[in-house]
């Protein structure tokens, strides 16, 4: 059994006791952007100006409800029963109350299909997630849409939208998600590069950073029943808040930001050494 995981840039290290899931599943070693489930396009979108990135119709708030009550709750079971969720760090939300009650934005690894909803529940708030459009051209639309996620277009009309939502989203206090290695890596244990979007958005909004690291235990007991024992069972751990410096350069400081939290969350997830860098230059 392999008990390391190589990339081009170095070899996975683990504290000891750390689990390191073996799911026989397969994983890009240059690319850590790599798309490894091709989406299925079920429908045409249109993600311009004329899209509703922030939607305040009454339809919306209907079929949000409807969201939470026919999805919310069912896999809420699912997380506890399959995956066993447990949270750490819970005390941090009650430690800096006061430094949260404009809002934040929380970072987190990106490896599992219910990871958000089991980041939004360890935060007990509902969050605002910026994801890939082609999320909203399939089959996981209504659910994604209506629990909270917002497209990221690449035409300017749209991105100015996306934006202005953003602005009303932070000026109303509300909490943003964003999951920085840009694409879900089933149980896939090293710390990818990170995007530059979350930490733009934290200086732009001088907004605190939350890090969050969803990591593994193995399956054992009970849950050797709810599902197959090369799936792990999880475990969110919240860190202490990581705050923007205004005095910085707005460029400099995004990629400390970066840095910081792409450190903060390996020493979450039990990771002294990661084999990819914090940020790779895509030029």
């Amino acid at each position: 059994m392999e008990d390391t995981v190589k990339t081009v840039f170095g070899t996975l290290k683990l504290k000891e006791g750390e689990y390191l899931p073996h799911t026989g599943m397969e994983y890009p070693a240059d690319d850590p952007f790599a798309s490894l489930v091709k989406a299925v396009r079920l429908k045409e979108v249109n993600f311009d100006e004329t899209y509703p990135y922030l939607d305040r119709s009454l339809s919306f708030r209907i079929q949000n409800a409807l969201n939470y009550f026919l999805v919310f709750g069912p896999f809420y079971l699912i997380n506890r029963l399959v995956y066993g969720v447990r949270f750490e760090g819970r005390e941090i939300l009650k430690k800096y109350r006061k430094e949260f009650a404009n809002g934040i934005i929380s970072v987190a690894n990106h490896c599992y299909r219910w990871d958000g909803m089991a980041i939004a529940e360890a935060l007990g708030h509902r969050l605002w997630v910026p994801m890939l459009k082609t999320h909203f051209t399939g089959k996981d639309a209504w659910y994604l849409r209506y629990f909270g996620g917002i497209p990221v277009p690449d035409d300017f009309g749209g991105l100015r939208k996306f934006n202005e939502a953003f602005d009303t989203l932070n000026s109303e206090k509300k909490w943003i998600h964003v999951f920085a290695e840009s694409r879900n890596w089933h149980f896939y244990k090293p710390l990818r590069p990170f995007k530059k979007g979350a930490f733009t958005m934290a200086y732009r909004y001088n907004a605190p950073i939350l890090p969050i690291a969803v990591t593994y235990r193995e399956r054992t007991g009970f849950f050797k029943l709810t599902g197959k024992k090369e799936i792990p069972l999880i475990t969110v751990r919240i860190g202490e808040p990581i705050f923007p410096d205004k005095t910085i350069p707005r460029r400099e400081e995004v990629t400390n930001l970066l840095e910081k939290t792409h450190s903060a969350i390996c020493e979450l997830a039990g990771i002294v050494d990661n084999p990819w860098p914090a940020e790779l230059n895509e030029n």
